[in-house]
């Protein structure tokens, strides 16, 4: 039953949600042609130290990978999950970049994502992709509450992004949070509403819509990047969510 958080390890993911919040929406200002991605990760890694957070991806080095080598995942156009900042690899205009990363705070993780357009041109299945991915995740965090299977949420996303002419991924999930950066349970992009377990109050889970505007099929561009197969474009957003008993409430959710 660890994956149901006590009051102590909820109140710290409150805490490290913001930060991170906080923390990508600088960087989603620094989302401009010209900028050079590494710039990215500095600034990240910069800002971690500030807060006192640790960059959890930074080093991740699960079932004999090879360690992650930055803090933060970041896709652009055609890549997909696990990507990363690379050198002399610069923004353009018109870029669909993805910006995902995860933190721990006093021993506990947060997880977010977010995808915008880089710059002034706005291609619009490219806008519609973006906007599509945002729109599908809090349509489907609506859904969260204790008893409430994790196919509900799964269908009703596969089914909007379906409904826009777009695709999910179906090898890669949500998934639970707290003390591992991946826990119990898997949270799939596509299924059956009566698929997968029932929440429970004081789970904290992450819902990810994966997006992409053609086929589902990702390949991998090396040990840990991957690529959509047909070179459409990908899209990502992402919040950690806290089972209520009443509902749900978005931990990565920056103040207004």
């Amino acid at each position: 039953m660890g994956f149901v958080k006590n009051t102590e390890d909820i109140n710290k993911m409150r805490i490290g949600g913001k930060i991170l919040a906080d923390i990508l929406s600088e960087l989603r200002k620094m989302l401009t042609p010209g900028r050079k991605c590494l710039d990215l990760e500095k600034e990240f890694i910069r800002m971690c130290q500030k807060n006192n957070v640790t960059p959890t991806c930074k080093g991740y080095a699960p079932y004999g990978m090879p360690p992650f080598p930055t803090g933060l995942c970041l896709s652009i156009n055609n890549q997909s999950v696990h990507c990363f900042p690379r050198k002399k690899v610069i923004l353009k205009d018109g870029d669909v970049v993805t910006v995902d990363t995860v933190i721990n705070y006093k021993g506990l993780n947060v997880d977010a994502a977010f995808s915008t357009i880089v710059g002034k041109e706005k291609d619009g299945l490219k806008k519609k992709l973006v906007d599509t991915a945002e729109k599908v995740l809090y349509a489907s965090i609506s859904e969260v509450g204790p008893g409430v299977r994790i196919g509900r949420i799964s269908n009703k996303m596969q089914k909007i992004v379906e409904s826009q002419g777009l695709n999910v991924l179906k090898d890669y999930a949500g998934h639970g949070i707290g003390r591992e950066m991946h826990e119990y349970p898997e949270i799939p992009c596509y299924g059956n509403v009566t698929d997968g377990a029932k929440l429970l109050e004081g789970m904290t889970i992450c819902i990810e819509a994966l997006v992409c505007t053609g086929g589902d099929k990702v390949i991998n561009a090396s040990e840990w990047e991957t690529r959509m197969e047909d070179g459409g474009y990908f899209a990502q957003a992402e919040h950690t969510i806290l089972v209520t008993k009443d509902g749900y409430e978005i931990l990565t959710l920056k103040d207004k």
